[in-house]
């Protein structure tokens, strides 16, 4: 799995994460913006280099009460100014359509992994499974390129100014020698910065080292409360009628409790880091000009060079200090590329079943040998020895409940990762009818068309489609978006799924208990409509039902395992 959560580590993980960008087609882009991206904030640096040679020449004029160059430094401020404006307004329009870029890049990407074959569902059986995969692509994503570019400019600002103030205050410095015990120290200035940064580094560390897996816990706190508010409303149905309103609201206000808890840590810890921070920062403001104060007051030091000193000592302090005034953000960005990794390691682990694939025998439309079907914890829910059904021949296969019906059409359709043996299938188009349909969000041309999308030139087999189903009375709603997963019963879900069939036409159809809902001569009727519509497809069906026996060429018993 990921490593440990570390500041060394998240950073680690943080430029593995964003290889893959700079890496893709958009790599040109990317790399473009970038640039002009840090080239406006080495704009803003120069300003601030300028503003501090200016403050030599502007506070020299007040010492000297020289009113013409008093004057003439305001218009200098002014140009100094204007690069300060456009540095810092354009570094956040280039951080802005990189961020939009760089995500949706990001986003595709993740989801393409994501919705890779059955990935998204195997990753949630496997033993080792991610909570809510949704805010990690959502979420995460975003505040990982927010933080990695916040902090990346902002290393590279502190650098820019570390360079160029070091520069100025060991020559100020220079000109203005300390001496202690007839001892000459060289940029006793920049030494002081370095030393007094270096500390507060270190105790900033000490303090804060323990708000990355904080901070790590409270992602996921929130995620679950969230994930339980979008079940209960998924749920709302059988949550009224089964009057378990205060069920709910006892399990939110727990999980809301959890969010509390950790929230309360949090607050702890920042505010131990931030006072620390804040004094750091509020005490080092002046304390350069505390430093200097003797040899200004004992005549060896003007007032344009005491103030461009205190300065430029300031700038140089904040570049040493940038690892504590970051400290909270390195922490965040720390626990979210940990939760990045570990997503896609999950991914990673779940792209196929255990199981060997190959061309079926002459004849056959799916074989399967040697199925063994397990849980995550290793218990076998079915073993079964062989299975091969003839292309344009259907099966139904039955049982007692709990003999695993469900279990083997989830192996045999290569979504369960834990299953042995071989599999192969002549099919190039297979589709599979759960016995709880799933209909996406939008219209009801949309959802009776899924998996595929609605095309103009099916209109007419799609209206004859839900009239064989009977659902005729849908028709002319057939464009009218709605929740119509809520609206429709399970009957007229069940219906549309059959309907569902007819429009996509498979050569393998697989049918796990998907007239359940139904009466017996609905059922019948439905599985009588598919193998008269679809006569050269081969049918695998799973129903308890004895009545559908004569709609099938085999029949399959399976037994319950006792391993």
């Amino acid at each position: 799995m990921t490593s440990p959560l570390s500041l060394r580590a998240g950073l680690r993980n943080a430029l593995r994460i964003a290889a893959p960008y700079f890496r893709s087609d958009q790599r040109s882009v990317g790399l473009g913006l970038l640039a002009s991206l840090i080239c406006a904030q080495l704009v803003v640096v120069s300003a601030a280099v300028a503003e501090n040679y200016w403050r030599n020449a502007f506070f020299q004029t007040l010492q000297d009460k020289n009113w013409p160059g008093f004057i003439e430094q305001f218009w200098v401020y002014a140009v100094i100014a204007m690069f300060h404006i456009c540095g810092a307004v354009y570094q956040r329009y280039l951080c802005q359509w990189l961020t939009i870029r760089w995500r949706g890049w990001m986003t595709s990407y993740y989801l393409d992994r994501w919705l890779e074959g059955a990935v998204h569902y195997r990753a949630m059986m496997s033993s080792n499974a991610v909570d809510n995969p949704d805010q990690r692509i959502a979420d995460d994503i975003r505040s990982y390129i927010g933080l990695t570019l916040e902090l990346l400019i902002g290393v590279i600002g502190a650098l820019a100014r570390l360079t160029s103030f070091v520069a100025i205050l060991w020559a100020l410095s220079s000109s203005i020698p300390l001496s202690i015990f007839g001892v000459t120290i060289p940029g006793y200035l920049v030494w002081a910065a370095l030393i007094y940064a270096i500390a507060g580094s270190f105790v900033t560390h000490w303090i804060g080292r323990r708000l990355i897996q904080i901070d790590f816990e409270q992602e996921r706190r929130e995620a679950d409360f969230r994930f339980a508010l979008v079940r209960l409303r998924e749920n709302s149905e059988a949550v009224a009628l089964l009057r378990g309103e205060d069920f709910e609201k006892r399990g939110l206000a727990m999980r809301f409790r959890a969010i509390t808890d950790n929230w309360f840590r949090l607050m702890n810890r920042q505010q131990l880091v931030g006072l620390f921070s804040e004094s750091y920062k509020r005490y080092s403001l002046y304390f350069p000009y505390f430093v200097m104060a003797p040899m200004f007051f004992g005549g060896t030091m003007q007032l344009g060079s005491f103030m461009q000193s205190g300065s430029a000592f300031n700038e140089v302090r904040n570049s040493f200090s940038y690892f504590i005034n970051a400290y909270l953000k390195l922490a965040e960005l720390a626990a979210v590329t940990h939760r990045l990794s570990q997503f896609t390691e999950v991914m990673e682990q779940s792209k196929a079943a255990n199981v060997e694939r190959a061309s079926p025998p002459h004849g056959a439309a799916l074989d399967a040998s040697e199925i063994v079907v397990k849980t995550a914890s290793g218990s076998t829910i079915i073993a079964v020895d062989t299975v091969r059904v003839e292309s344009g021949t259907s099966m139904l296969v039955t049982g007692l409940s709990g003999a695993g019906k469900t279990s083997l059409v989830r192996a045999l359709t290569g979504i369960w990762p834990f299953v042995n043996g071989r599999i192969s299938t002549s099919a190039h188009r297979t589709l599979v009818l759960p016995q709880r349909p799933y209909l996406p969000l939008g219209t009801l041309r949309a959802a009776v068309s899924y998996p595929e999308a609605p095309e103009p030139s099916n209109a007419p087999r799609i209206v004859e489609a839900l009239k064989d189903v009977g659902l005729g009375d849908f028709v002319s709603q057939l464009d009218q978006s709605d929740r119509w997963d809520v609206r429709l019963s399970e009957g007229e879900k069940q219906r549309l799924s059959i309907a569902r069939a007819l429009l996509y036409r498979p050569d393998l159809l697989i049918l796990d208990e998907v007239t359940s809902a139904l009466d017996k001569p609905s059922e019948i009727s439905l599985h009588r409509l598919l193998r008269t519509r679809l006569p050269a497809a081969t049918i695998v069906a799973v129903s308890h039902q004895d009545a559908l026996h004569s709609e099938y060429d085999r029949i399959t018993i399976l037994k319950r395992s006792t391993a």
